[in-house]
């Protein structure tokens, strides 16, 4: 398994993991969010930076200065969409908006339980 692979696995883990814990504290009526889950945010952020430097390589149409991955990491989020639609067209903004579907999935879980348990 490559890289970019790995790291997107890793993703994609730890985000359903750090859901599924939100999901149960919020079930169980905790009053403040986890460490674990503050630290599960951070470093989905961080794997997708690095997914985001590793895909970089791969694709030339994408200028890489010599801070390329210390910019990438204090400005992902308006960069996420930039790289993926020069990247990979429109296709690329339907995968940004899943990134960005998979870092709120803590959210939407607690948004289910909510609408299934309480409305």
């Amino acid at each position: 398994m490559n890289r970019e692979k790995w790291l997107i696995v890793s993703l994609i883990g730890i985000s359903v993991i750090s859901a599924l814990l939100d999901g149960f504290f919020y079930l169980n009526s905790a009053s403040s969010m986890p460490a674990s889950s503050v630290g599960a945010g951070a470093l989905s952020v961080f794997l997708l930076v690095l997914w985001i430097d590793a895909d970089s390589k791969v694709h030339p149409q994408v200028a890489r200065c010599f801070d390329y991955g210390f910019l990438v990491l204090m400005f992902w989020l308006p960069f996420l969409p930039y790289y993926l639609w020069r990247t990979r067209g429109a296709v690329g903004l339907l995968m940004s908006a899943g990134f960005l579907g998979l870092l709120s999935m803590g959210f939407l879980v607690q948004l289910l339980i909510y609408i299934l348990y309480y409305l």
